[in-house]
């Protein structure tokens, strides 16, 4: 044999062993990449667990085979043996994340997502239930309305010097006539107006003799006063069908969008759903800050934007109020002067636009005043009475003035009831006006005092 056939012979030999060595290298490590089986009470646990739903969210957790060790590093791109029906592939990276991500429970699993499509586990939130938004104070709707005070407390600062000037008047031994005098600066004090304190002085010293006690001045003026007021006292004109529909006006700064809400509450109460129209599209927030009261006092409110015309605002809730069944519907309109003529054709257009949607509407038109500001209030009642038929006043902020005598010039003045009195800030101290209660209180000499079992009044 040659030498080049002898070396052919050993580079084919030897090409022949490496290949058997490389076939068993590749042999040995395929077998070595391979996975185990899991054993056969594992795969039932895993069966058993997939179509099982979690009975709460914080029970989820990843699905894992304790006997199964985790693939090495190097078996990321390798087969798996394990037939997919049996039990699913491994997941390359984080299982226990992955495991989190599958959907709640299904009858079948679904295939988990790529990994590329797995979102990271810290975006995901975790499934607890959503917290409440905490509720703002409101107004409890099925508590009773009555205020904590009553109109004794209300009217401290009137008859404190009401009755401290009469006390002077009696107490100083003077006349008859000179008594007489001494009422009416008592009751012109009062803010009750000059006119009117004349005419009640001049009643009481044609009913009672020459010789009159003191205390019968008193109790003679005491029923004139109530006798003024409710002569002006009439029902409220609630429709026997369909909605209630109030409409309040008011100059700015009276407390009118705080009587709103403070009605709403009550009639809310009293009668049923609300719904309060915002036809003040002028002041600016003043839509937003009525929402927020009509929130605490669970009414409804029909709005549109700053702006916009008011009379179209009280055409909708009139119209919500009819489909929706509700009780009563409380147009806010604008706080204007009384000196705007512009702005009180709008208060015209807005009473013409409700009529002509319900017959009747507004059945009642009450202009709210502020008690502070004594005989002003009357030039104010006086133009508004001119612009729309009003059917009654709400005085809001009596407990805050010494002028609550302002209540007896209105009714003999412009011949109107007293609807309701304000006697604080809260959503529950709106009153409803009572002429006996109101005269009793005037002319008490007890001072009113907190009832510590009701949280109450007494006058």
């Amino acid at each position: 044999m040659s030498e080049p056939v002898f070396l052919l012979s050993l580079a084919a030999g030897v090409e022949a062993v490496l290949l058997l060595v490389a076939s068993l290298i590749e042999f040995s490590v395929r077998k070595r990449r391979r996975i185990p089986a899991p054993p056969v009470e594992t795969v039932e646990a895993v069966e058993a667990a997939l179509p099982e739903p979690p009975v709460e969210a914080e029970a989820v957790g990843p699905i894992t085979a304790p006997a199964v060790e985790p693939p090495a590093p190097e078996s990321v791109s390798a087969e798996p043996s394990v037939p997919p029906d049996i039990a699913p592939p491994p997941m390359p990276a984080e299982p226990a994340a992955e495991a989190r991500l599958e959907p709640r429970p299904a009858v079948e699993p679904e295939p988990p997502a790529a990994p590329d499509e797995v979102p990271e586990a810290a975006a995901v939130p975790e499934p607890v239930s959503t917290p409440r938004e905490a509720p703002a104070p409101a107004f409890d709707a099925a508590a009773p309305v009555e205020p904590a005070r009553r109109i004794g407390l209300g009217l401290r600062r009137t008859r404190e010097g009401f009755l401290a000037r009469m006390r002077a008047v009696f107490t100083s031994g003077a006349k008859l006539d000179e008594i007489y005098e001494g009422l009416e600066e008592a009751l012109i004090g009062a803010d009750v107006g000059v006119e009117v304190s004349l005419r009640l002085v001049e009643a009481v010293r044609g009913r009672l003799k020459s010789n009159a006690t003191p205390e019968q001045v008193r109790e003679a003026l005491k029923d004139e006063i109530a006798k003024t007021l409710t002569l002006v006292e009439r029902p409220t004109n609630i429709p026997v069908e369909g909605p209630f529909v109030v409409m309040l006006a008011g100059v700015n700064g009276a407390g009118k969008t705080t009587t709103v809400a403070k009605l709403a509450a009550r009639m809310k109460a009293e009668r049923g759903p609300v719904i309060v129209a915002a036809a003040d599209t002028f002041r600016a927030a003043a839509i937003e800050q009525l929402e927020i009261w009509c929130k605490r006092a669970g009414a409804e409110i029909i709005k549109q934007m700053q702006g916009s015309d008011p009379a179209a605002v009280a055409f909708d809730a009139v119209k919500a109020a009819v489909a929706r069944d509700a009780a009563t519907v409380i147009i806010d309109t604008a706080g204007r002067l009384q000196t705007r003529v512009n702005l009180m054709e709008e208060l015209k257009k807005i009473a013409r636009v409700v009529g002509r949607e319900m017959p009747g509407a507004p059945h009642e038109c009450w202009l709210v005043l502020d008690a502070t500001t004594g005989q002003n209030a009357l030039s104010q009642a006086k133009v508004f009475g001119e612009a729309v038929p009003l059917t009654g006043v709400v005085l809001a902020k009596l407990d805050s003035t010494a002028k609550g005598g302002v209540v007896i010039a209105i009714a003999d003045q412009l011949k109107l009831p007293v609807r309701f009195v304000g006697l604080g800030e809260n959503i529950e101290d709106l009153r409803e006006f009572d002429s006996r209660e109101f005269v009793e209180a005037l002319f008490s000499e007890d001072e009113p005092r907190a009832d510590n079992a009701s949280g109450s009044y007494a006058a």
